[in-house]
């Protein structure tokens, strides 16, 4: 069998830590995956649960004409451009914290269409800044921010999670609109809140499988306005 290596592509410090992309090479394919402060956050191979995260929001939205769409997250660049594979869609807002990620995006992940296709718009920036200084609203908004409520790597994006950001979030989606909220793990807390918020919750289950064919389970939450 051929082994399966790591080498890392790039590594700097950032205002928040140290972020890193490196490449996992093994069975003649090349898969990177993003750490940060040595904690994992997402890979290539991730893309599968990605995806499943935002057909549930397109799926869910009760119009199917000019979406606008709101991205926490652009990682791997898998929910954008799942979004931009619907003809429905008109704009998509992608927000970023990190300016290397969607460098890396241009550059080793090949994404450099969908981030220059005219309905994206990238904001480099941090996404609770942003939903709570600009009014506004949404058809869909999906989020993938560190690895969920209950694994953040970041402590700043626990806000992202709060119950104030979810009341927040509610005033962001247009009647009809859905909010889905991708996570490694279940977490009681944050589906009471979210409960709490909107007044109900569904649970998605969505499966990835690393290089060596492990499967890898997580959770979407999905609400709707």
């Amino acid at each position: 069998m051929e082994r399966d290596e790591r080498r890392v592509v790039e590594r700097l410090t950032t205002r928040a830590g140290e972020l890193q992309l490196t490449a996992r090479e093994g069975e003649g394919e090349t898969h990177y995956e993003l750490v940060f402060n040595g904690v994992f956050l997402m890979a290539t191979y991730n893309a599968p649960s990605c995806r499943a995260l935002m057909d549930v929001v397109l799926e869910g939205v009760a119009t199917r004409r000019k979406m606008d769409l709101l991205i926490g997250g652009l990682g791997m660049g898998f929910v954008l451009r799942q979004a931009l594979t619907c003809p429905d869609v008109r704009t998509v807002c992608v927000i970023e914290l990190e300016p290397r990620i969607v460098a890396w995006n241009r550059t080793y992940l090949g994404n450099g269409e969908i981030l220059d296709d005219p309905r994206t718009r990238v904001v480099v920036g941090d996404f609770c800044d942003y939903v709570h200084g600009n009014p506004r609203s949404y058809h869909g908004i999906a989020i993938d921010i560190d690895n969920g409520p209950d694994w953040v790597v970041r402590g700043e994006n626990r806000r992202a999670y709060s119950l104030s950001m979810l009341g927040t979030l509610s005033t962001r989606l247009r009647s009809g609109g859905v909010l889905g909220v991708w996570s490694h793990t279940l977490s009681q807390p944050y589906r009471k809140a979210l409960r709490e918020v909107f007044g109900g919750v569904e649970l998605r289950k969505a499966f990835d499988y690393d290089p060596s064919g492990r499967p890898l389970e997580s959770i979407i939450y999905v609400v709707r306005a």
